[in-house]
């Protein structure tokens, strides 16, 4: 009953961070127009590759760590990493500016520090088993990023969008570190033990999660650099919209199903856990999917009027990968659990190559919607073979 709760109510705070960034969206491009709303997305697309790639994945060692002791030093390595980013940023930021470097590259290199130590503690909290808290965590930038994008259209500034992106970090690192973690003593003597002690993890384990962090939000990226801000705010908003179901209940189910799979394996009814997770999703996400495609032609022009008819075409042809992602994405985690680094590592760099070819040929074939089209017919194979995976990983003596 307590994990069922945990998981409505990281639902419920999922719902509330997804409300606010197209509460954002909305906002932005309204009042201000596509080219801010464009730069706003590509300084969020920047901040979030950043701080998911600076901890080298060691809060995510942490999380699957048995013992209680070791994984509160891999937390506070990764800490230790996610500071050390945030100075770098804090250096390079102002040559950026003065080198002509787009305002929002600037932003979004801001907000690693903020942003890597919100997801760190929010790992905590999952570790813990405090799914809701940890989903909780996580909304925070967002909710803090609404009234700080509100600010900037009752201004009629629109630079001041990209800059939301690092001030809503910082307020909700201040909000979410209200309760600081005990410290460890070590400083760089932990972090390179830590390193040394996980370094095949970390390796295997941080290059799967960058090429999935670029198929995610570099693709946004690109976009931006081949056909212009407004195009790469169309993307961006068309994969949200398209993967919203994905995201709202998506990281809980994976957080709940790794326990509940670290749970039962010693009692050899993992494969039983994992089949019965993949039934339940499966039975969500064909008629929730089905619903969104046959509600998108009269919803997005009304909430989003600025964009055009370009990105209901966007989120009709993403939303079938949406409907296979919803599945695959809680039990990607199950390939490295077993230990199978290199299929893990395979499968998220042909996600990562797919998002970009479609990135820069589907712009030559059809633009933006050209775009859209190529990454769903792909990606969707590509996830297929994640659910295939996670079956052989939970298989009786694999």
């Amino acid at each position: 009953m307590r994990a069922r709760q945990g998981v409505r109510g990281a639902v419920a705070f999922t719902l509330a961070q997804h409300g606010a960034f197209f509460a954002s969206a909305w906002l932005v491009s309204t009042c201000l127009g596509a080219g801010p709303f464009g730069a706003w997305s590509q300084a969020l697309a920047l901040a979030s590759v950043a701080a998911a790639l600076a901890p080298l994945r060691l809060e995510y060692a942490a999380q699957l760590e048995a013992r209680a002791r070791r994984a509160a030093l891999l937390f506070a390595a990764a800490r230790q990493l996610a500071v050390l980013g945030g100075l770098g940023a804090f250096a390079l930021a102002p040559g950026l500016l003065a080198l002509g470097a787009p305002p929002w590259l600037a932003a979004g290199a801001l907000a690693l520090a903020p942003l890597a130590l919100v997801q760190i503690k929010a790992t905590e909290h999952a570790r813990s088993g405090r799914i809701a808290s940890a989903a909780a965590a996580r909304a925070l930038p967002a909710l803090l990023m609404l009234p700080l994008q509100l600010l900037a259209c009752l201004l009629e500034r629109g630079q001041l969008a990209a800059w939301s992106v690092p001030a809503a970090a910082w307020l909700a690192w201040a909000l979410a570190n209200r309760t600081p973690a005990p410290p460890h003593g070590g400083g760089l003597r932990l972090l390179a033990r830590q390193l040394r002690a996980r370094w095949r993890f970390v390796r295997a384990e941080w290059t799967g999660l960058a090429l999935n962090t670029v198929a995610n939000h570099g693709q946004v990226l690109v976009v931006g650099a081949v056909a212009g801000d407004a195009a790469a705010g169309a993307i961006a908003l068309g994969l949200r919209a398209a993967m919203l179901p994905t995201s709202l209940v998506g990281l809980a189910w994976a957080d709940d199903l790794r326990a509940r799979v670290l749970a039962s394996a010693a009692q050899g009814c993992a494969r039983a856990v994992v089949q019965a997770a993949l039934a339940r999703m499966a039975l969500l996400s064909l008629p929730v999917h089905a619903a969104l495609m046959a509600a998108t032609p009269l919803a997005v022009p009304a909430l989003f009027p600025a964009q055009g008819q370009e990105l209901v075409y966007v989120v009709a042809f993403l939303l079938p990968l949406g409907a296979v992602r919803l599945v695959a994405s809680p039990v990607a985690f199950l390939a490295a659990w077993r230990g199978w680094l290199g299929w893990s590592l395979l499968l998220q760099g042909l996600l990562c190559a797919v998002a970009l070819v479609a990135a820069v040929a589907g712009v030559w074939w059809g633009g933006v919607v050209g775009v859209a089209a190529l990454y769903a017919a792909l990606a969707s194979l590509v996830y297929a073979a994640y659910i295939v995976l996670a079956l052989r990983a939970v298989r009786p003596g694999a």
